[in-house]
């Protein structure tokens, strides 16, 4: 009787899915680049300061998938985005979530399935026009972005912009004329309005679509061939369910009012 007993519960455990047979696994760790909201952002006291509350779309969007594949995540959303990049390639973290595709990453991460798309803009000096109708123009001018940003799908690599740490550097450059133009997505600049920095209303700072640049897609990204690689399969299947049910869009929608959600 012991012997059918135990023959039963084996059986029971092989049957079930490597999610729910993992289930008391360690909490899954996923870092982020910790100030781009919507996304990943942290949540303001009524003083301003932050709290102790990681929250965002991309933020609810994973934890929607792990709680799929019965498994609890803890999100870092206090290191810059290249240490993040970093602490994943050599397994310290499990996932970086949010992250762009481009060749040179794909050599060393294994990639999800995308989970929403963005809008590729130029940002400049509204007094300071640039004649630039094509990404193939941009290397003509004295260029800004963020380190450990991903500027491929505006025909660019880090070597051809200044690269600076933070948005308000950025601004800072721009309006002292250190830089003629940067580059980020029309949807980071404006969710910085959910933390108190309306970027997107100075007026001073113009913006424009540039032909060419491609739109550029999220990814959650693990190490290569690594311990978390063969959990892709169970977590773009639940991507595909939460994108196709609709739920991704209702969690946008949550905390970008008015802008569309693009997959």
């Amino acid at each position: 009787m012991f012997r059918l007993c135990l023959a039963l519960v084996i059986s029971v455990l092989c049957l079930a899915p490597p999610s729910a047979r993992g289930s008391d696994a360690p909490p899954i760790t996923i870092c982020a680049d910790p100030d781009p909201p919507p996304w990943t952002y942290w949540k303001l006291d009524a003083h301003g300061k932050k709290t102790g509350e990681f929250i965002g779309s991309s933020v609810d969007i994973v934890r929607a998938v792990f709680s799929q594949l019965h498994r609890e995540v803890k999100f870092i959303g206090d290191l810059p985005w290249k240490r993040c990049l970093y602490e994943v390639e050599n397994g310290q973290i499990d996932f970086a979530m949010d992250a762009y595709f481009d060749t040179a990453r794909a050599a060393v991460f294994d990639y999800s399935i995308h989970y929403s798309t963005l809008t590729p803009q130029l940002f400049y000096l509204t007094a300071n026009p640039l004649i630039i109708n094509s990404v193939g123009d941009l290397k003509k001018y004295h260029g800004c972005g963020i380190l450990g940003s991903s500027y491929m799908h505006y025909g660019l690599t880090d070597k051809d912009l200044d690269l600076g740490s933070g948005y308000d550097s950025l601004y800072r450059k721009i309006h002292a004329r250190r830089c003629d133009y940067f580059l980020e997505e029309l949807e980071v600049i404006s969710g910085f309005k959910l933390i108190g920095r309306n970027y997107i209303d100075d007026s001073l700072v113009s913006h424009k679509s540039v032909l060419g640049a491609v739109a550029p897609s999220k990814y959650l990204i693990t190490v290569k061939n690594g311990k978390n690689s063969h959990l892709l399969v169970e977590i773009n299947a639940a991507l595909n369910d939460i994108i196709k049910s609709g739920q991704a869009q209702r969690i946008w929608e949550k905390y970008s009012p008015g802008i569309p959600f693009k997959y």
